[in-house]
C-alpha cells in the first residue's frame, strides 16, 4: 500500500517523535566533534525554522527527537537541511560518497505532554538499552542531563513537564519504534483509522 503523505499524519503545532537511522548501521557519529557539529545544526535550524526540541538523543548510528513544530512544512525543511548538512560535513571529514541516512525521517504523532515525557524517557534511555552507559545521564549527547542533573542545555525548550510516574505508567504497552502514534489506546486507534498503513 502506498505511504500516506506526512502532512496527513503530522500537522502544524503537533508534538512528534522524530527519528532517523544511518544506512546499514554505519557509525555516522564517531568522535565528539561529530556529535557537536550535529547538535549545532539542530540549534541553528530550530531558531531558523521555529520548532521546539523537548527531548533528544544522538547515538552513533541514529538520532531521536521529541519536538513540537509550528509549521510542518518548515520542520521538514529543517530536517532536510540537518541531514544534508551533516552528510556534507561527514564526507569532507571522512571521505566517501553517497547518502548516510536510510530514507526520509520516521515520525510518530504524540497525543499530549504526558506521552511527550513518556517518549522523552524512552529516547533518553536508548544508550542504557544499548549497553553503552549504566545510567541515562551518563550519556553526553542527550537531554537526560538537563532533566536529571539540572544542567543547562541550549537545545532543550521548556514545557510543562508532567509527573514522571504518570508518564512511566502511560508508557506501558507503547511501541516507540513502530506505528503512527504515541498516546492512549483511543488516540492511537483514531490515528490508525484516519491514516493508511504502510
Amino acid at each position: 500500500m502506498p505511504r500516506r503523505p506526512r502532512r496527513e499524519i503530522l500537522y502544524d503545532g503537533c508534538y512528534a517523535h522524530i527519528f532517523s537511522r544511518s544506512l546499514q548501521g554505519q557509525f555516522v557519529f564517531q568522535e565528539e566533534e561529530d556529535f557537536g557539529y550535529f547538535k549545532n545544526l539542530l540549534g541553528r535550524t530550530k531558531k531558523q525554522y521555529a520548532y521546539q526540541i523537548y527531548h533528544y538523543c544522538v547515538m552513533n548510528t541514529h538520532f531521536h527527537l521529541a519536538v513540537a513544530m509550528d509549521r510542518l512544512i518548515e520542520f521538514s525543511k529543517a530536517l532536510k537541511e540537518i541531514k544534508e548538512g551533516y552528510t556534507r560535513w561527514f564526507r569532507r571529514k571522512y571521505g566517501g560518497d553517497g547518502p548516510l541516512w536510510r530514507g526520509r525521517f520516521g515520525s510518530q504523532l504524540i497525543e499530549n505532554e504526558t506521552y511527550l515525557l513518556a517518549c522523552g524517557l524512552y529516547i533518553e534511555s536508548n544508550p542504557v538499552r544499548a549497553g553503552m552507559v549504566q545510567k541515562a545521564e551518563d550519556w553526553l549527547h542527550s537531554s537526560s542531563r538537563h532533566y536529571l542533573l539540572g544542567q543547562c542545555d541550549r537545545l532543550v525548550d521548556p514545557y510543562d513537564v508532567p509527573a514522571r510516574e504518570k508518564a512511566e505508567q502511560a508508557s506501558h504497552g507503547i511501541d516507540f519504534q513502530r506505528g503512527r502514534a504515541i498516546g492512549s489506546k483511543l488516540f492511537v486507534l483514531h490515528v490508525q483509522q484516519n491514516t493508511l498503513q504502510d
